[in-house]
């Protein structure tokens, strides 16, 4: 008698679940057709009013954006170049990242030291980051080098502080319940503290990740050539607006892949949450 009961209950969730399964893969259809539809609209607007209402010089337009798009990538220059700028922004974002998450957790777990150094970076975060590249030049030189190094100076400030502040705010009951168990300070490093402070962390990827893109292009711009961000300069100051906008394109482009990056970052931490709210349950169960 309670299996019949028990069945028909079954199937009825399992097919709300479902229902609600369709419900949200047409939304997910209705959204692209909509942003589709005003993409497509933007520029079919764009395209009449530099035929019609504003002079091609100064806006172009999507159909000369487009063959000129395609003529740079079959010259292979605009390929090579974005891979220059993804590359710095990669490579400055990885040094860093690195170094952000290592003294935020240093300093985290370390009131005393926190106290002592917090002052001096929050002063060095105050200060325009562009206005020390001159000095940069000359330390590390003209190029890939300098567009590195100012990426991980903007990754750093922004990642350290989500670090230093999801350290400190894992609960210290969570803490205490590994170290009951016998755990060391390894354990509670990789148990319990970054797995717990890893959403603030992803939360400052997602932010730091552009500004590295935003470094290198800033870094190319004023002394380098190469990368996307020398071609913007190259040929703003030439005046030559489509393919200046072929190139922000492309930057548009190398900023997405990024966020797909951070995406990816996310849901892991979403994974690392999940599991750290399991084991925080453990203890107390």
């Amino acid at each position: 008698m309670t299996a019949t009961q028990v069945a028909p209950t079954d199937r009825v969730d399992t097919g709300g679940a479902a229902q609600k399964k369709t419900v949200r893969r047409r939304q997910r259809v209705v959204r692209r057709v909509i942003q589709l539809l005003l993409l497509a609209g933007f520029l079919a607007a764009w395209e009449g009013a530099s035929r019609t209402v504003i002079e091609p010089y100064y806006i172009s337009s999507p159909s000369k954006i487009a063959v000129r798009a395609v003529a740079m990538l079959a010259d292979g220059a605009l390929v090579t170049n974005a891979l220059i700028t993804l590359g710095s922004a990669v490579g400055g974002f990885l040094i860093g990242g690195v170094a952000a998450i290592l003294i935020g957790y240093l300093l985290g777990v370390s009131p005393f030291w926190a106290a002592i150094v917090e002052p001096f970076i929050t002063a060095l975060w105050g200060m325009p980051r562009t206005a020390v590249i001159p000095l940069l030049v000359i330390w590390v030189g003209i190029g890939a080098p300098l567009a590195v190094v100012v990426a991980a100076i903007l990754t750093f400030f922004l990642l350290f502080y989500n670090t230093y502040y999801g350290i400190r705010d894992v609960s210290q009951g969570l803490i205490d319940a590994v170290r009951v168990m016998g755990g060391n300070r390894l354990h509670v490093a990789l148990w319990v503290r970054l797995p717990s402070a890893f959403v603030w962390i992803a939360a400052g990827m997602k932010m730091s990740l552009p500004m590295s893109l935003v470094g290198v292009v800033t870094a190319e711009m004023l002394a380098s050539n190469r990368g996307l961000g020398h071609l913007v300069q190259f040929y703003g100051n030439s005046f030559d607006t489509t393919s200046t906008f072929v190139v922000l394109l492309a930057l548009l482009v190398v900023g997405l892949v990024m966020e797909r990056l951070v995406h990816v970052l996310n849901a892991r931490a979403l994974v690392w949450r999940s599991v750290s709210a399991l084991d925080k349950d453990g203890p107390g169960a």
